[in-house]
């Protein structure tokens, strides 16, 4: 009898214990992976520029509203527009979760900037993720808004409502507050945008 107690009692604790590490394998290997191209970790450290790199981006970079970080670039544009990036994987749920937010707010700014919003795609903008790599060190969802400000990870510990607003103010800011019945909306909070 005491035998099956013991079974009743260890069996859950073992299971527990199982998925715990199966949680943090999978969490490990979807940070550690090159994420759309199938490569094994230690081919992110060779996409990753070195400090010696040109166009690395180095030093401690300021933070602004939302969870974005403050570049020192200048600010990146393609026909006069400012430049927006995202990367990120169809198999990351915080990618699925970023990537319609952002797709929402740059549809606001239609005529004001220029997206390149890739999921599963590396390569065609190659030179702004390696640009970037210390960064975001191979970790996805990836924004780059402007070449100015930059995110790794999404904004869901914010809420959709505030990563929202504060994408819409930092590229208020990118654009010089155009357009201006967007703008308008984020006046508070493109005040706060370093």
């Amino acid at each position: 009898m005491a035998e099956k107690n013991l079974k009743t009692f260890t069996t859950p604790i073992i299971v527990a214990l199982l998925v715990i590490v199966a949680f943090l394998a999978g969490m490990f290997l979807t940070k550690t992976r090159y994420v759309g191209q199938g490569k094994a970790p230690e081919k992110i450290a060779q996409a990753t520029p070195t400090p010696q790199q040109e166009g690395a981006v180095l030093g401690e970079l300021a933070s602004t509203i939302g969870s974005f970080s403050v570049t020192k670039e200048e600010i990146c544009q393609e026909d006069g527009k400012p430049l927006v990036y995202f990367f990120g994987s169809a198999s990351c749920p915080h990618c699925t979760w970023e990537h319609p937010i952002l797709e929402k707010v740059t549809a606001k700014f239609d005529d004001s900037i220029s997206t390149h919003l890739y999921m599963d795609d590396f390569e065609t903008d190659k030179q702004i993720w390696n640009k970037y790599g210390q960064i975001h060190s191979g970790s996805v969802p990836f924004i780059v808004l402007g070449c100015r400000y930059v995110q790794v990870g999404s904004g869901e510990n914010l809420g959709e409502e505030e990563e929202t607003k504060a994408l819409t103010a930092l590229m208020c800011k990118l654009t010089e507050g155009e357009p201006k019945e967007i703008c308008r909306e984020v006046a508070d909070l493109i005040e706060q945008v370093e």
